[in-house]
Formats: structure tokens, C-alpha cells, sequence
């Protein structure tokens, strides 16, 4: 990239970008996650296996939800930068190579496999009945191993 290109982006893509050639930082959030559910779960099992009120335990699933809201906000924020950051990669790419730039709301994945359905099917449609069984004039012979 271009010292032009980074400077267009705005600081959280310009972060994501950085943390984006990082190895290893979405293992440990997985890492992460499973060890704070491992944590949470033992401490409801000791807590109701010594007898906690149900107030208490009401109270921990409380917690527990808000804390789980605020990491699914956080991921959805996450995702929201990553697709602005890859929209504007994209019309960067789309500039240096001179294409029209892909429209906000426009499939571009789906309108490329489209067009080459479309492209295969008129060659089928081009090509002579191809779908009729074909007979060989001589008949097939096994190969002879020596």
C-alpha cells in the first residue's frame, strides 16, 4: 500500500489494518472466550452446590448476560469497520485498475457468478446437441499390462 492509501482510511480501519497482519490475536480471543465460559460455569456449579440463593444467582446471570450483550456489541462494531475498511480497498483497487466503482448495496460476488452463468449458458445454447449419447464405431479394448 501507498502512504496515500493508509492515509485515507480513518483511525479505526488504520488500526484494523495493522491488527489485521497480526497472527495468532484471533486464537486467543476464541482462547479467551472458552476460558471465561470454563470460569463462569465452575463458579455457578460451586456456588449452587454451596447452597447460594437463588437472588445471588439470578444476580450472576444478570452480569453474566451484560457482560455477553456488551462482547456481541463490540464484535458487531468490529465487523461494521472491517467492511468499511474492505469497501474502501476495494474502490482503491477499482481506481488503480480503471473499473467502475462497486455501488454501496451492490453484489458483487453474486452479480459476477450471474454473469457467468448467463456466459455459459449461451455458449450451451451456441453449441450443437451435445446432450445425445455418442457411439463409438470401434469398440473399447482394455489396456494390456506387460
Amino acid at each position: 500500500m501507498q502512504d496515500q492509501d493508509v492515509l485515507a482510511l480513518d483511525e479505526s480501519e488504520r488500526k484494523l489494518l495493522d491488527l489485521s497482519f497480526q497472527t495468532g490475536l484471533a486464537e486467543r480471543r476464541i482462547r479467551n472466550i472458552a476460558f471465561d465460559v470454563a470460569i463462569t460455569s465452575a463458579l455457578v456449579i460451586i456456588a449452587t452446590a454451596y447452597g447460594l440463593r437463588t437472588g445471588w444467582l439470578a444476580a450472576v446471570a444478570i452480569v453474566l448476560l451484560v457482560v455477553s450483550g456488551l462482547e456481541k456489541v463490540s464484535y458487531a462494531r468490529s465487523v461494521m469497520h472491517y467492511r468499511g475498511l474492505v469497501r474502501k480497498l476495494v474502490h482503491r483497487v477499482e481506481q488503480l485498475e480503471g473499473a467502475q466503482q462497486t455501488a454501496l448495496g451492490a453484489h458483487p460476488a453474486a452479480d459476477l457468478q450471474h454473469r457467468i452463468d448467463v456466459e455459459h449458458e449461451s455458449r450451451r445454447e451456441a453449441a450443437p446437441d451435445s446432450g445425445a449419447e455418442r457411439i463409438d464405431s470401434e469398440p473399447m479394448t482394455s489396456p494390456t499390462h506387460h
